[in-house]
């Protein structure tokens, strides 16, 4: 059974759509999410609530601290420094997120075994919580791909490092299938602007080379792309060998997000919202929740470098356009119209 925040508290629901309704808010995506989002279940709204996270608050920055607190406790377990465990018992709380609690949110696709995850991250990530200069990881990664041996080593000892290190939050991902068209044989057939265009596709606001509104010179952002079959994802005890744990991401699954749009009940994934705007509703790129694992040096893919800026208008313009989409492809005309009218 799921709830709508939209009517699962009226304090909450009043406080949501107060700052819901100007777009030059600092949170009114947020907050159109939390009235939009039908893929929350009625445990974990109760689990978001008794962090004291749905009420009135006072403003939106109360909101943001109450709402950090519920994600640190319930759903960034902290792991205690070790690796991510490959199996996981749905009711050891200190080692299963809330994400992957209840199987009403589960996707399809975790019984496609063989199926491909697409992962980004960022080499800065790691001298944040290693301290581990990009210069190097670049010169590891580098190495990886061209099946050096030692530099496939070092990279796996950092990539196990840092899997301990980032505690057992769940991993967004997204679907080889629906970013292939990117990628060649071979590094050297990649569509020449694939690095920019995948940050667009998948939404990354943040990974800007030059956030709006300053006159800093573009500093490029690397990352590392990693692919890895589903069936190398942690196995989950309410479910049998042959599906892995994949959620349909909801607002409650991360950090407060401007460029996450929730999908309707009908869907199997996520989708992320392009940046640049998707074609079609066809075009759409899914998305979903994975356990907390530990990549390999052979789940490196690709490495890259965004250099293009970030429309500032981007959520503005493209979220009214993604809702489009997502009526069409889920036949739900009304879809967003008590949260975005505006923008439909």
């Amino acid at each position: 059974m799921t709830a709508s925040f939209a009517n699962f508290d009226p304090d909450f629901a009043s406080f949501l759509t107060r700052n819901a309704a100007p777009t030059d808010g600092t949170h009114w995506s947020v907050a159109r999410n939390f009235l939009l989002d039908e893929r929350i279940t009625r445990e974990r709204a109760e689990s978001y609530k008794n962090r004291g996270a749905a009420t009135r608050h006072g403003n939106v920055e109360e909101w943001s601290t109450r709402h950090n607190a519920y994600l640190k406790k319930e759903v960034f377990v902290t792991g205690d420094g070790l690796e991510p465990p490959e199996h996981i018992d749905v009711g050891d709380l200190d080692v299963c997120p809330d994400t992957f609690r209840s199987p009403a949110v589960f996707s399809s696709l975790g019984s496609t075994l063989s199926f491909d995850l697409i992962r980004v991250q960022k080499v800065e990530s790691f001298k944040r919580a290693l301290n581990e200069s990009p210069e190097t990881v670049l010169t590891w990664a580098a190495g990886a791909l061209a099946s050096d041996r030692e530099a496939s080593r070092d990279l796996d000892e950092l990539l196990q490092r840092f899997a301990r290190k980032r505690k057992y939050r769940p991993v967004f991902a997204t679907v080889w299938d629906d970013l292939s068209d990117l990628f060649g044989e071979i590094p050297e057939q990649d569509s020449p602007d694939w690095v920019d265009t995948l940050r667009d596709r998948l939404g990354l606001y943040t990974y800007d080379p030059k956030p709006s509104g300053t006159l800093e010179k573009i500093d490029p952002i690397p990352i590392l792309i990693f692919r890895y079959p589903i069936a190398a994802l942690p196995r989950l005890s309410s479910l049998d060998d042959r599906k892995r744990p994949l959620a349909v991401p909801c607002v409650l699954d991360g950090d407060f997000s401007h460029a996450f749009c929730p999908s309707p009940r009908e869907s199997d994934t996520g989708h992320t919202m392009d940046l640049a705007g998707a074609a079609s509703c066809n075009e759409l790129t899914r998305e979903v929740l994975h356990p907390a694992m530990r990549l390999r040096a052979r789940h490196l893919f690709r490495v890259g470098s965004i250099t293009r800026p970030v429309d500032p208008n981007a959520i503005h313009e493209q979220r009214g356009l993604h809702l489009i989409y997502l009526r069409e492809c889920f036949r739900r005309p009304e879809y967003g119209k008590h949260t975005d009218e505006d923008l439909l």
